[in-house]
């Protein structure tokens, strides 16, 4: 009887650890409206760009109300002509049901920097996105925490033990 139980819970740990390998990845957009046009970067978590992906410019007191539609890039930027000023909204689709969306800022027009601004806010979504060893340590914190908790639980039972 040991035996079966050992094999179920062997059978259910590499089910579970197979099932991690596939990961789902989010999308992130950023957008921002200067000189009359929308530009913007759409990017997966782990950094690559979302190539031709749906992209949709909205009204933001009315997401029904498309002004622009177009799709990405191949490097996962997009630009349309901005026919409002203010009160806009991006989003994005992209595959397997992926949704992003972003206030589009306002910058001033006119100012030097746009550019760099852009590359600037890029940067941060990307940092955003960014897995860290601290979270991949705290996972297998988390996990080792509950094996310990299901240790302590076998071992307190009447005539088991590990």
């Amino acid at each position: 009887m040991r035996r079966i139980e050992l094999k179920r819970a062997t059978l259910l740990l590499l089910l579970w650890l197979s099932a991690t390998a596939a990961q789902a990845h989010g999308l992130d957009v950023i957008a921002q409206h200067s000189e009359g046009q929308v530009s913007g970067l759409a990017l997966y978590s782990d950094g690559t760009p979302a190539a031709a992906i749906y992209v949709a410019l909205v009204a933001s007191e009315d997401a029904s109300r498309v002004l622009a539609h177009s799709k990405t890039g191949d490097d996962g930027r997009f630009t349309f002509a901005a026919r409002e000023g203010g009160g806009m909204r991006v989003i994005a689709e992209g595959e397997e049901g992926h949704r992003a969306q972003a206030l589009v800022s306002d910058l001033p027009s006119g100012s030097s920097g746009n550019q760099s601004l852009l590359l600037l806010r890029e940067d941060i979504a990307r940092l955003e996105q960014h897995l860290w060893w601290r979270d991949v340590l705290g996972g297998i914190g988390y996990l080792v925490g509950v094996l310990g908790l299901w240790a302590l639980w076998r071992s307190r039972q009447p005539g088991r033990g590990l």
